[in-house]
């Protein structure tokens, strides 16, 4: 057998270790990539009330939808008569919030959520729940 292949416990060790270390830096780079950051939601402010809406949309195949339209109109003040229209729409994670709602209001809140031709209405009483969370379905 010729002498270059002839095995050699030093020559094992040396290979062995510069797999070891290639093997190490090139799996640890993808251990210390970060996360992906979550999308921050896009949020429009009433200014007049402490209770809130939080809203996520999807499609009928569970999937959330991007740039889904929201939009309300309350009425507030002496005699209701003050009005305030608000819109917002989804990000990425298809959530969107209303904030600064009155707690009170003359009548229940309807909330119009709406993508391309998918259009849904969605009506919550802040008097009973004042932090809304609802789930709309766009199909």
């Amino acid at each position: 057998m010729p002498k270059s292949f002839r095995f050699s416990p030093l020559r094992f060790l040396r290979l062995t270790g510069i797999v070891a270390l290639a093997v190490f830096f090139l799996g640890v780079p993808s251990a210390w990539s970060a996360p992906p950051k979550a999308q921050p939601v896009p949020t429009v402010n009433g200014n007049e009330g402490p209770c809130s809406a939080d809203f996520v949309v999807k499609d009928g195949q569970d999937k959330p939808i991007y740039n889904a339209q929201l939009n309300m109109t309350f009425r507030y003040g002496f005699l209701n008569l003050h009005k305030e229209s608000l819109e917002v729409s989804t990000n990425s994670d298809g959530k969107a919030r209303f904030i600064g709602l009155p707690s009170f209001p003359k009548d229940p809140f309807e909330f119009r959520v709406h993508y391309r031709d998918r259009r849904k209405t969605v009506t919550d009483d802040p008097g009973v729940t004042c932090h809304a969370v609802q789930s709309v379905v766009l199909p």
